[in-house]
């Protein structure tokens, strides 16, 4: 059936009693995302349910409000919530290597920090006078004194000994160092061994004394041996005494120092380390005894009960909501950070533990962007170990690159939920390929970018722009103005029966809306406002259109508006810049001869074509062999190809209309070059709808325009598209006048008979097709090449020869 439309049909005007008479002015402003139900009850359970694995993926267009849904869940859920607890990093007193993570209730870890900063402070100051005190030391000496008399009566005896031997303990110097030496005596003389010799050659002893001499050397140098090693144990027996005496006296105020941070803390977590801290101070007093004079500026010498609080939660009025925009490994997962010292050495502490977003958002929630994520070194599999097992084992950058590290924090538990946001290429790309993708993100949360077209979600929109109007105190939109941006929102939605939730580009388009109001002084946004802004924007995307306007219009690519020509036709096309869509005209050519290859792709053989546009030659070939085909194979060569086309091409849009080239080239019969064709076709014959209609038609009428409109010009689209029609203004005016036009047909045969002006035929069993149609001339012209093929092919066999075999 062939309809020619009304500009009724056309375009879709919003009803009036759709909008409020007042505008955006009687609209309250939404206060949640709306019209998404399947998304924000997907979004719901899973940042509700707390089992392992519930992490969410958001697919979904750019701008159909994903961002806006997930912050304000998140923020729901977190506000008020029970705040999670303050994460602290500290000394490791058995492996200094390996820092200990200490989780705190919110607020504690400020304390802990705080009370252990003064804790050094408090014992730096005091115990250098405590330890000098004269009672102090006195206590001291009265506990060490017994060891320290047996130390010297021991020398002393040993001493006697030496003396009444003959001998004598002397100090030697060796070099830098001094050792004490048994020296025989001669004369009152100590006199080194090595030496005797010299006075036995000068008679001042004999050969018995030197024997006699030497072999009490070595008795006594044996004894002196022991006796060293017994003053070397008292001495040790000494330090050990005092500084058990240190501790026994000092530990009542390490005790009452430690105690009144445990107090502070108010948290039981925290007594395993602080019974540590008490110990340890005991058994470090020597920290305490070195001056600030001692000490280079760069080192903390009480580094070791410094508290790294590397996240609190003190502030926190409810859970955390992070938002990382740049998830890089650092500040996801965190690392450790290395100094210079003045020396020029690199070096670290766990005071250098920086937490990443993953700790932060502990307790809590993590929000993310796939492409970021995906797109940084080793973020996507540390990730995936972090939600698998939920723990984070933070590392400086040189030992994940390198493989080298100076310290390794025990990995940290964690208990957070995150939220990526993709698209849904992304999100079928991972649970197809990536086995522990469906295990960690077991949510969908996908945002649909339609709306159905209903005076509700009409409402909905309305409310949407009011927020944005009251949030950025743009101009209101008055009735006509809230009209004309809710048919703005059908045409991007592609779909009369769909609105756009696109809510992004809707509101740039209020705001440059509210921005040309402001320009010509008006108080509120009018439709004109609205169709001025839209204008501007699209002459602001649209200098790639223009230039193919210009290239037409000035003949060098051949488009023809007029006039009829066999075996060519004007096709639409779709140019799809991404900030910019338009249609353009492309003529779509046929060429038929004595053959047996059937349709031959010109874009196939030049690899120019995609898959779905060569699924479309096969499907017209399908439908020429169905319709010609009831005696004889379809013999005929016939190439089509897009003429002036130098790119790639994909897609079956225009597959009827190289039917109805191929048509025209067959039978001979012109087609009219004002009219321009698009639809997909069946092998049946019926004409199927496509996308881009809208553009498609707005495109072949600015070449029109530009050639000069004539009344006959128009484009045939398939009917199961007239419900997508949402055209431009001047189309809508032009088809009103009778300036332009727009037909809609069901089956190839309608578009041939509307082309060619000629019936399309109808076949009539055991008499063929209808005289003088389309069609019977295109069978007439098979069968003629069918039989000339057949007697090429016989003429061909008569005229070889066999030459016999020598």
């Amino acid at each position: 059936m062939i309809r020619e439309l009304k500009s009724k049909n056309l375009a879709w005007r919003c009803p009036k009693s759709w909008v409020p008479k007042n505008g955006t002015a009687a609209v309250k402003p939404a206060t949640t995302i709306v019209a998404q139900d399947r998304a924000v009850e997907a979004i719901g359970f899973g940042l509700g349910i707390r089992s392992l694995g519930f992490n969410v993926f958001v697919t979904g267009m750019s701008g159909t409000g994903r961002l806006t849904t997930i912050k304000t869940f998140v923020e729901l859920l977190a506000k008020g919530k029970e705040r999670p607890d303050d994460i602290c990093f500290v000394f490791n007193f058995r492996k200094p290597d390996e820092p200990c993570e200490l989780f705190l209730k919110a607020g504690a870890g400020g304390r802990l920090r705080k009370g252990m900063d003064g804790l050094v402070d408090e014992l730096s100051d005091n115990l250098p006078a405590i330890l000098s005190d004269r009672d102090f030391r006195s206590r001291i000496e009265r506990t060490v004194e017994p060891l320290q008399r047996r130390e010297k009566e021991l020398v002393t005896a040993f001493e006697k000994e030496v003396t009444g031997s003959g001998f004598s303990l002397v100090q030697v110097q060796a070099g830098m160092v001094t050792r004490p030496e048994i020296l025989p005596v001669v004369k009152e003389t100590p006199v080194p061994l090595e030496k005797l010799g010299e006075l036995v050659e000068q008679g001042v002893l004999t050969a018995d004394d030197v024997t006699r001499l030497t072999e009490e050397h070595g008795r006594l140098t044996e004894k002196f041996r022991d006796v060293f090693q017994e003053v070397a144990e008292i001495r040790r027996m000494v330090q050990d005494r005092v500084e058990e005496v240190r501790r026994k006296l000092l530990q009542p105020a390490f005790d009452a120092a430690v105690d009144r941070v445990r107090r502070s803390v108010k948290d039981p977590r925290a007594e395993v380390y602080l019974d540590a801290v008490a110990a340890d101070l005991g058994e470090n007093l020597e920290l305490f005894m070195v001056s600030d004079d001692e000490v280079p500026g760069d080192v903390d010498q009480f580094l070791r009960w410094r508290i790294n609080l590397v996240v609190d939660n003190s502030d926190a009025s409810g859970r955390p909501v992070v938002m990382e925009t740049e998830p890089s490994y650092t500040n996801l997962f965190g690392t450790i950070e290395r100094t210079m010292t003045s020396s020029g050495e690199t070096t670290t502490s766990f005071m250098h533990i920086r937490a990443g977003s993953l700790l932060r958002a502990n307790g809590g929630f993590l929000v993310l962007n796939a492409d970021d994520v995906l797109m940084e070194p080793r973020v996507w599999p540390g990730l995936k170990r972090a939600l698998k097992y939920r723990r984070v084992q933070i590392q400086s950058m040189e030992s994940v690159v390198l493989g080298a590290t100076l310290l390794s924090p025990a990995p940290v538990p964690i208990d957070v939920k995150v939220v990526i946001i993709g698209s849904r290429d992304i999100y079928d790309l991972l649970f197809q390929h990536d086995t522990d993708f469906p295990k960690i993100f077991k949510v969908l949360a996908d945002f649909d970018n339609l709306l159905e077209n209903s005076r509700d979600h009409a409402r909905d929109l309305l409310s949407v722009f009011r927020r944005v109007i009251d949030e950025e105190e743009l101009l209101q939109l008055d009735s006509s103005g809230a009209a004309a941006l809710l048919e703005e929102a059908v045409r991007l939605g592609g779909w009369r029966r769909r609105f756009s939730s696109r809510f992004s580009d809707l509101s740039d388009l209020l705001r440059e809306s509210s921005y040309t109001a402001g320009q010509n002084r008006s108080k509120v946004i009018s439709r004109t406002h609205v169709e001025q802004a839209h204008a501007a924007r699209r002459r602001r995307h649209s200098l790639s259109e223009d230039r193919s306007l210009q290239i037409i219009s000035e003949g060098v690519v051949t488009i023809a508006t007029s006039g009829v020509v066999v075996g060519q036709v004007n096709g639409l096309a779709v140019y799809d810049l991404g900030h910019h869509r338009f249609g353009k005209p492309s003529r779509i050519t046929a060429q038929v001869g004595l053959g047996r290859e059937g349709v031959i792709n010109v874009e196939r053989q030049a690899g120019l074509s995609g898959p779905t546009y060569d699924k479309g030659v096969s499907i017209l070939t399908g439908f020429l062999r169905g319709t010609f085909t009831r005696k004889s194979p379809l013999t005929m060569a016939c190439s089509v190809t897009f003429e002036q086309s130098y790119g790639g091409i994909d897609g079956d849009s225009a597959s009827s209309t190289e039917i109805y080239a191929i048509l025209s080239a067959l039978a001979g019969i012109g087609l009219r070059q004002e009219i321009a064709v698009t639809g997909s076709v069946d092998q049946f014959g019926r004409v199927q709808a496509i996308g881009g209609v809208n553009e498609k038609i707005e495109g072949f009428y600015r070449v029109c325009e530009a050639s000069g409109l004539t009344g006959s010009q128009g484009v045939l689209i398939p009917s199961t598209n007239v419900g997508d029609l949402n055209l431009a203004a001047e189309v809508v005016r032009a088809v009103a006048e009778g300036r332009f036009h727009v037909w809609a047909v069901d089956a190839i045969v309608d578009g041939v008979e509307i082309l060619t002006g000629v019936r399309a035929g109808r076949f009539r069993k055991g008499k063929g097709w209808t005289p003088g149609s389309v069609f019977e001339q295109c069978q007439n012209r098979l069968d003629e090449m069918a039989v000339l093929m057949r007697a090429a092919t016989k003429g061909r066999s008569c005229d070889t020869k066999v030459e016999p075999n020598e």
